[in-house]
């Protein structure tokens, strides 16, 4: 005799599966989409009905606000929704937008437009550079030469702040992910760009979850950054939104350091943790055997295929 009951069992994991993935989605949808945007449509609703000629009357705000929630409540259910409606699709533009821009951000964090074929973006980036780079090696030639310890890591810590090796990148950003780079050629011969590939591939679960976060981190702290860019554009019909366009880019850019910090830190630990089982997985080095810089040096030989 069948029983339907383990039959249907199938189905109700599947439904609840994509139960869950609705949820996450709408979830996702909501906080990085629609919330960040309801905020700005509504704040350029105020800017609407302020603007700089009174900027900060709240009594007229409430008025005109009175006003038109009386006139919207006067109106069919039907035109309400439309509004609602309306509203939703605006905020959800507004946070397309703005994450097709994050990019953009990234990339001025990351300092890469000092490469930028522009000559006039380019010499600025370069001027940054040099500037950088000059406050780095003042501090590491006081390190070098002072007489006492105290003194030694003072300058030291100083010139760490600036960046942890030579400046190559206009931003602290730039340079913390490019350091990750240049502290693991100076300590494994190992190429980043060339490793990481091969790296992944080996990783357990839990340090691939902490670098996505990572990741994810800093992902998430450019796209609040960039969300200032729409609060700019009001500020020029009403002056308070510049304020706070500079805080929304002032927070999301603090972030963004301590994201870049914790990522670049994470490459290196990973090169640090697996170089060896990597080396060991190829047979460029037997079980127990030291990993040393011939070795990295073999790796990055094999990895580039000779260029």
């Amino acid at each position: 005799m069948l029983v339907a009951g383990p039959a249907a069992a199938p189905d109700t994991r599947v439904n609840a599966f994509f139960n869950e993935l609705g949820r996450k989605f709408a979830e996702k949808w909501f906080s990085l989409l629609v919330l960040p945007g309801l905020l700005l449509v509504a704040t350029a609703l105020v800017a609407g009905m302020l603007g700089h000629s009174h900027a900060l009357d709240w009594n007229e705000l409430l008025r005109r606000a009175d006003a038109w929630s009386s006139a919207l409540g006067r109106r069919p259910p039907m035109a309400q929704l439309l509004v609602v409606g309306a509203v939703l699709l605006a905020s959800t533009i507004a946070g397309l937008i703005v994450r097709g821009l994050t990019a953009r951000t990234q990339r001025l964090w990351l300092g890469v437009w000092v490469d930028a074929r522009s000559s006039w973006v380019s010499a600025a980036g370069e001027k940054l550079r040099a500037r950088r780079e000059r406050r780095w090696r003042a501090a590491d030639d006081a390190s070098a030469e002072a007489v006492d310890e105290a003194t030694k890591h003072r300058f030291a810590r100083r010139r760490n702040r600036i960046s942890l090796a030579t400046p190559v990148r206009p931003t602290f950003i730039g340079d913390r992910i490019a350091a990750a780079d240049t502290r693991v050629h100076h300590q494994y011969e190992a190429d980043v760009e060339s490793w990481w590939p091969r790296l992944w591939l080996i990783l357990d679960d839990t340090s691939r979850a902490e670098l996505r976060a990572a990741r994810e981190a800093f992902d998430t702290a450019a796209n609040q950054a960039t969300w200032a860019v729409g609060y700019l554009l009001i500020g020029l019909f009403w002056w308070p939104a510049l304020p706070i366009a500079a805080c929304v880019w002032v927070n999301g850019w603090l972030r963004g350091r301590d994201a870049a910090h914790t990522y670049a830190t994470l490459i290196e630990s990973t090169v640090d943790v697996f170089a060896a089982d990597l080396a060991v997985r190829l047979r460029m080095l037997q079980e127990g055997e030291e990993f040393t810089r011939s070795t990295g040096e073999d790796l990055t030989f094999l990895f580039r295929k000779g260029t």
